[in-house]
């Protein structure tokens, strides 16, 4: 970002002054509340030159500015100072979910809702799942002489099933013999480990092993699907959403249907947290929002997603601490339960870890 001092500081405090106002900003507010030692005439003056290189822009109704998204993206990545969630914010977090019981669907529900109260947008948390999926039960369901149901059952009780067409009329109690020999040599199999397996199968049970294989390897490839959402009320209270079509929008937004879809949940980095702000998203209904995401998990092991929705005038440094140290909460309490041990290191303490990635930047 080829910003001299001076603008950059102007632009960090246009971002702050706005996200906590909503207001486009001024120069005059900049010299008289923030004490800036310039004279509003150049404060003025380095204004446009910061609107004209596209950090700010100039809302037709308002002789302030407001931050654009490449403000907002310089802002997170060089502008704000990272900070640490407060020692009592943390305790009363850390309250809530030692007040949780052993279920993981409890864990989902209340990381989304202690996300969104504390950063007082809408929050997503996806279920834990294995990066690898992984075969529990197989079970064959005569239709028609030459049609069945393939269940498939997951590892963390996940169904998939799907009609298999035989090149033979074929009867349940054959279904069944291949189903309990299937079962019996691949429980616990990946979809790879499937392929590669040199077990003896006759010519109908490899075909529907290799059915079971492709279902799998569409379910890894499909990511998370399963997702709970908590307060949206909190972004409708916003006053950029004070208009029928921007509620219709968001509503929309956050259909059950759409949230694992809109939020890129697969494209996270592998540690750290992710940043997308307005334009940077693919899809045109999330121009308006920014989201705020990170991984949790063991590693290598279970794990899942959670984001922040918002719109682009957003608290990030609050927001970005506060989901590293949940995200971090919900990973010690997945590795207790599976017996994988600690995450090394205090949830949400001391600087991101090499790699993270505060504004991953995707066009």
């Amino acid at each position: 970002m080829s910003l001299s001092e001076r603008r950059a500081r102007l632009l960090s405090l246009i971002v702050s002054e706005f996200v906590d106002s909503a207001v486009p900003v001024g120069s005059d507010a900049l010299v008289r509340k923030h004490g800036v030692r310039l004279s509003s005439a150049t404060v003025r003056n380095e204004m446009a030159k910061l609107e004209e290189e596209g950090y700010i822009s100039h809302p037709h109704t308002s002789a302030g500015r407001v931050p654009s998204d490449k403000g907002y993206r310089c802002y997170v990545e060089a502008l704000m100072e990272d900070r640490d969630l407060p020692w009592d914010a943390k305790q009363t977090i850390r309250h809530q979910f030692h007040q949780a019981g052993r279920e993981e669907d409890e864990w989902i529900q209340l990381s989304a809702a202690v996300l969104a109260r504390a950063v007082e947008n809408a929050a997503v948390v996806t279920a834990p799942r294995t990066r690898e999926s992984r075969l529990k039960r197989i079970e064959l369901i005569g239709i028609q002489d030459t049609e069945a149901l393939v269940v498939i059952v997951l590892q963390q009780a996940r169904l998939k099933q799907q009609i298999l067409i035989f090149p033979e009329p074929i009867e349940q109690e054959r279904l069944t013999a291949i189903t309990n020999h299937l079962n019996e040599a691949f429980a616990g199999f990946s979809a790879g480990e499937i392929g590669r397996s040199q077990v003896q199968l006759t010519q109908l049970e490899w075909h529907v092993a290799n059915a079971v294989r492709d279902i799998m390897e569409a379910s890894d490839r499909g990511g998370y699907d399963e997702a709970h959402l908590d307060g949206v009320r909190n972004v409708l209270t916003k006053p950029e959403f004070a208009s029928p079509d921007k509620v219709l929008n968001l509503l929309d937004v956050v259909e059950q249907r759409n949230l694992t879809k809109l939020i890129p949940f697969r494209e996270l980095a592998a540690e750290g947290v992710t940043v997308m702000i307005g334009a940077e998203h693919e899809e045109d209904a999330m121009r308006d929002y920014s989201v705020v995401i990170s991984r949790y998990g063991t590693p290598g092991g279970i794990g899942g997603a959670m984001a922040v929705l918002g719109p682009t005038r957003m608290h990030y440094p609050e927001t970005i601490s506060t989901v590293r140290f949940v995200a971090g909460l919900l990973s010690e309490m997945l590795a207790s339960h599976y017996g994988e041990g600690s995450v090394p290191g205090e949830p949400g303490d001391g600087p991101p870890a090499d790699g993270d990635t505060r504004g991953k930047k995707r066009k």
